[in-house]
């Protein structure tokens, strides 16, 4: 069962003070582009039976930003997390609209931090009408034996969810309890073409602390961003060996969210995918951006 619905009397109080306003955080988009008005609505689960996120609101914002609120499964009614600042991305630095969001929050027992949760979602337009496919990854911070993990959904708009609480926004991130890498992982890829965006990824490090090291495509050589630390994240909070990881990259300019995820087909081709979230912090005008690559091994 999701953690959420465990700890209802945390998330989930029946009683809440209504939120009359709500002051424009660090986090919130500082560029372009603006929210793209298909993301605004009450977004609903497609999968009935899922133990996570049930429901989210995005609302529009001053700038062109917008907000975001979800809400878990819980009994006898879902667990508000509260209202956040998301970051808007379009897919390329001059989009003047975004279909993609990035939210990150905190939760707390009190005043201590217990877990964290980042929302990566984009809508698409299906034969079947919009959908918002988010992949929610949660870091536990406690002293229980809760692994991090992550969980992709899909959500159709659907009937309107009442917003009565401001969240906790945060833009760091914490290591949590880390599952092991899958071995799988370790090593060196590149993409199978030519590139614009990464030219090489190098994870190393352990298993246990797994090491990303990312080379930017750049001329006449790639431009080195350096070694951080490796966030992984299995499919549930039980499970040991993770497939899944964040790594976090701040340069002077930008911050980017490199979201790896490794697979293996049936016939042995291995597969990294890197989708990167890039936002621009030094008011250039540049629109932050997602873009997705496949990576082989070199």
């Amino acid at each position: 069962m999701h953690i959420f619905a465990k700890l209802s009397g945390v998330l989930g109080l029946a009683v809440v003070t209504a939120v009359t306003a709500l002051a424009a955080p660090a986090s919130a988009s500082p560029v372009p582009p603006v929210a793209s008005s298909a993301l605004v609505g009450t977004w609903v689960n497609t999968n009935a039976a899922t133990n996570s996120v049930k429901q989210i609101v995005i609302q529009a914002a001053k700038g062109g930003s917008v907000l975001v609120d979800a809400f878990g499964k819980c009994s006898p009614t879902l667990c508000e997390w509260g209202r956040v600042p998301a970051i808007v991305y379009g897919s390329s630095v001059t989009s003047t609209a975004g279909t993609s969001f990035q939210s990150n929050q905190r939760f707390l027992s009190g005043t201590k931090e217990w877990s964290r949760t980042e929302l990566f979602g984009t809508v698409t337009r299906t034969s079947a009408g919009l959908r918002l496919t988010v992949r929610e990854f949660t870091a536990f911070s406690d002293s229980t034996s809760r692994r991090n993990y992550t969980v992709t959904e899909v959500f159709a708009l659907g009937r309107s969810a009442v917003v009565t609480k401001s969240g906790s926004p945060v833009t760091t991130y914490v290591l949590g309890h880390r599952p092991v890498l899958n071995a799988g992982a370790l090593g060196t890829w590149v993409p199978s073409g030519a590139s614009s965006n990464l030219a090489k990824v190098v994870i190393g490090g352990t298993t246990a602390a797994p090491l990303v090291h990312a080379y930017g495509s750049c001329s006449p050589t790639p431009c080195d961003w350096g070694t951080v630390r490796g966030i992984t994240y299995g499919a549930t909070i039980s499970t040991v060996r993770g497939t899944s990881g964040i790594a976090p990259y701040t340069f002077s300019f930008k911050k980017t969210q490199l979201l790896l995820k490794y697979t293996i087909s049936s016939n042995d081709v291995e597969t990294l995918t890197v989708v990167a979230y890039n936002e621009f912090t030094d008011g250039s005008g540049r629109a932050n951006y997602v873009v997705i690559q496949k990576l082989v091994r070199a």
